[in-house]
């Protein structure tokens, strides 16, 4: 084997790896949780590398075609000044009504979306008359790589450019625009108009300013200009009116009120004057009309004395004994008499004391007694008269005191009445001059103000120039845009189909899912002549693919199952496997191919190598020989002939030997599992160092796990890209079930692609490009010598 310097070298990791290692198969080559390796993905990119290609080229040519179709975009830009209008203005509402304007906190936005309306749009467009402009339209379509994949999938139903109608729309002017001018068919013609010119217009707000830039993109940049001047002077001419409009309303409106407030206050004040005169109100002060109340007041207290005194009275009349009567006993008259009776009565009862009636004093006193007493008699019905005459006097002066004050209260509830509506017409007379004043201050106010509203609140601070060079589309941009999405979709959908590929394509796939040693990489055929092409040599016509080794033993085929010998004779400790067993999942997966090759190999080193073939199914080891298929296995294991009339020598290798399957049996497994096959596999090991046994897939047909209890160990064929991991699984496990030692796997017919390609072609292609191999016989003694070693 030291000989053997065209071996195909090992991955990196195998490299690694200690050479005893390489003598027992690894259990699990490499966990599933080991994060997945840089180099992978760029194994997945370099893979599918004419699928992203493919797709970068049609998608970027689609948008740089559609990026150069489209026309140039010109952008002009003008810029206005807005103001806040000034509070405190009077001017009508929509009904007519007088407002006063304040400072509104909304004044700017509202502004700024004025500039977009379709109102505006359409002025611009009838001042303009682009209605009757074929060049206004196409500035509508978008200009980014979405749009022009859009467009570009989408030209079969292109959008029909709308035209004017029949007579078109007339231009008008500002004053005499209004719905009604329009007719309904017309204004609908001209929302097409709009709607382009609204998506071609930008309005953007300086920051921290009044300004306002106003943007305008088309295709011709003299359109765009005109818009952009026409659609701020439009604007400034529509604040302005409606500055103008609305204070001139007020101004008329405030006239009219103040003229129908002085003849309303004049009116009032002459009709309150004669309401005063019908309702005998006095046209003085305050005091002068509490008059009523005054004269109620007297009446009223007259009244009350005049019942007092009624009352009083009738108690007297009503008293039982004269004398018992207050006004009779506190008389004055009455009072003396009794004064003087008394003192005469003492007189005389002094006298008595010392004398007798009879005596003249005290008979004086007598007669001065009497007197008295006829005088006091008469003395109470005097004061009853009085009495009763001042009783008449009182009645009389009661019921007069009681109709003058009922007489009095009635005159002040009319007047009550008519001051209360005195007092209503002096209110309104009042709240009219208060807003006469108002009025007639607010139209002071109007006659100041006059020059600023014809001014506006719009200043035009910059109109727009005709652009001279385009701001898009971005050409560039969007073309490095649609290449880098190209990229990207071409890479995600490589990493979409490799997660959706289930088949095994590399060593590391093999490692990751089947926990299996990878024995050798087996490069398909093209793979093997673009290798063998990039060393600088002429890949020579092979008979067979299975006969590479020998037809061509330079070739990267021919490497690869030198490597493929190296890992069997290495993968058994003490000595290298005397019976091996090559099977495969399914058919096709080159089996066969893998069977002849390695025998070749095996057989160039010198060593007795024996091809057994056990495919009673479907036999093709004759067929790569060239072999008759008479007699074989079948015959030997049915008892029709010995080993030694079964052996075939191949001319070009006379120490490899083949045994044929012979015709086949309807009973193959049968055949296979007798105690025949073992003692022909006994006789075969005593006179052969290694014997290569050929098998049918292990899925399809249980004769694989029969013959992998028999031998030292079993190489699994794996068609790379091919074969799906399942399957492969399903083979893996029906081996181990039966107690079978699997060597490892062969993955053929690979595809070297991606990091595999670009390893495999600069080891080969450097290492025969530095200069010329040794001969071709020094080489196969070389190979000999080696074989024997091992």
């Amino acid at each position: 084997m030291m000989q053997d310097n065209r071996l195909l070298p090992l991955t990196p990791e195998t490299l690694d790896r200690p050479l005893r290692d390489l003598a027992q198969p690894s259990p699990v080559a490499v966990s599933s949780n080991e994060p997945v390796n840089l180099r992978d993905y760029l194994a997945v990119v370099l893979k599918r590398k004419w699928l992203i290609l493919s797709l970068m080229v049609v998608i970027t040519s689609l948008v740089a075609i559609q990026m150069y179709r489209l026309p140039s975009i010109y952008e002009a830009q003008a810029t206005i000044q807005i103001e806040q209008k000034k509070g405190g203005v009077l001017q009508t509402a929509g009904a007519g009504n007088l407002i006063i304007r304040g400072s509104d906190p909304n004044y700017w936005n509202t502004q700024l979306q004025k500039l977009k309306t379709q109102k505006l749009a359409r002025q611009v467009i009838l001042r303009l008359d682009l209605q009757n402009s074929p060049a206004f339209f196409g500035t509508n379509r978008g200009t980014g790589v979405i749009a022009g994949l859009r467009h570009i999938i989408a030209r079969g139903k292109p959008t029909p450019t709308p035209q004017p109608a029949a007579g078109g729309v007339p231009v008008l002017s500002d004053a005499e625009l209004s719905a009604d001018q329009i007719a309904p068919e017309q204004a609908q013609a001209l929302e097409p108009y709009e709607d382009a010119m609204r998506a071609g217009l930008n309005i953007d707000a300086v920051e921290k300013t009044n300004l306002v830039e106003i943007h305008f993109q088309h295709t011709d940049p003299e359109i765009a200009a005109s818009v952009a001047n026409t659609l701020a002077t439009i604007f400034r001419d529509n604040d302005i009116q409606e500055e103008t409009t609305g204070s001139q309303k007020a101004e008329d409106v405030l006239a009219n009120e103040i003229i129908d407030l002085q003849a309303r206050i004049q009116a009032n004040e002459q009709k309150r004057i004669n309401y005063r005169k019908e309702n005998d109100l006095p046209l003085g002060t305050k005091q002068g009309q509490d008059l009523n109340a005054l004269q109620l007041s007297t009446y009223s207290s007259q009244m009350q004395t005049a019942e007092a005194a009624y009352t009083s009275a009738e108690q007297t009349k009503n008293t039982s004994g004269i004398w018992a009567i207050p006004q009779v006993q506190s008389n004055p008259t009455v009072v003396k008499l009794r004064d003087k009776i008394g003192e005469l009565e003492e007189q005389k009862a002094a006298l008595l004391v010392n004398y007798t009636p009879e005596w003249p004093a005290v008979q004086k006193i007598e007669k001065q007694l009497k007197s008295l007493h006829e005088q006091l008699d008469k003395m109470p019905d005097e004061i009853i008269a009085g009495l009763e005459n001042r009783y008449e006097a009182a009645v009389k002066n009661e019921r007069s005191a009681t109709g003058s004050y009922f007489a009095a209260r009635a005159k002040a509830n009319d007047q009550s009445v008519a001051d209360t509506k005195l007092a209503d017409l002096d209110q309104q007379i009042a709240t009219d001059r208060q807003n006469l004043n108002l009025y007639m201050q607010r139209a002071n106010e109007l006659k100041v103000t006059a020059p600023d509203r014809a001014s506006g609140n719009v200043t035009m601070v910059e109109e727009a120039r005709t652009p001279r060079e385009p701001i898009g589309p971005p050409r560039v941009r969007n073309i490095i845009i649609a290449l880098l999405l190209s990229i990207a979709v071409g890479i995600g959908l490589a990493f979409l189909l490799d997660y959706l590929d289930d088949t095994l394509k590399s060593i590391e796939d093999v490692d990751r899912h089947l926990h299996l040693p990878t024995l050798a990489l087996i490069p398909a055929p093209r793979e093997s002549r673009r290798l063998l092409a990039r060393s600088g040599h002429e890949a020579e016509p092979a008979t067979t693919t299975a006969l590479a080794l020998i037809e061509d033993v330079r070739s990267p085929v021919a490497e690869a199952y030198r490597h493929l010998r190296t890992s069997l004779l290495l993968s058994s400790a003490g000595q290298p496997p005397k019976t091996v067993l090559v099977t495969s999942s399914q058919p096709s997966e080159g089996k066969t191919t893998t069977v002849v090759n390695i025998a070749t190999m095996l057989a160039q080193t010198g060593a007795d190598v024996l091809i057994l073939d056990c495919d009673l199914r479907r036999p093709r080891v004759h067929a790569h020989f060239g072999l008759p298929n008479s007699r074989g296995v079948t015959n030997y294991l049915s008892g029709e002939a010995q080993v030694s009339e079964l052996v075939q020598t191949y001319d070009k290798l006379p120490n490899l030997k083949v045994i044929t399957s012979g015709p086949v049996p309807p009973n193959a497994a049968e055949l296979l599992g007798s105690e025949e096959m073992r003692r022909l596999l006994y006789v075969l090991s005593e006179n052969f160092t290694h014997i290569v046994i050929d098998s049918p897939p292990a899925i399809s047909f249980t004769d694989a796990s029969i013959l992998s209890t028999m031998v030292d160990g079993v190489m699994l064929v794996v068609h790379g890209g091919r074969s799906s991991r399942a399957v492969v699984r399903r083979a893996k496990q029906q081996l181990q079930d039966v107690g079978a030692h699997i060597f490892g796997i062969v993955l053929n017919n690979v595809k070297l692609e991606g990091t595999d390609y670009y390893y495999y072609s600069g080891y080969y292609s450097g290492y025969y490009s530095d200069e010329e191999a040794a001969p071709e016989g020094a080489a196969a003694a070389a190979e000999a010598g080696g074989g024997r070693g091992v």
